[in-house]
């Protein structure tokens, strides 16, 4: 028959083991988040970038097109 004493040495192991993989756990979680992070800037950045590529294109195709002449019409140009 398992004693008093047993019991709690085996609740004391066991509450050791999920400390530490509470502790892994949540390291693996803030570098997750930090990773996160980054990624989340580096997309705002790149979208930012895309969105000025985007707009620089539409520009010059415009200008490809003739939609500007007739801004330059008033302009005697």
């Amino acid at each position: 028959m398992i004693t008093t004493d047993e019991q709690i040495q085996t609740l004391t192991g066991q509450l050791k083991e999920l400390s530490l993989k509470i502790a892994v756990l949540s390291a693996k979680q803030e570098a997750a988040v930090a990773t996160a992070r980054k990624f989340t800037e580096e997309l705002d950045l790149l979208r930012t970038k895309q969105l000025s590529t985007t707009q620089q294109l539409r520009e010059l195709e415009l200008h490809k097109s003739g939609m500007y002449m007739w801004e330059n019409i008033g302009d005697g140009g």
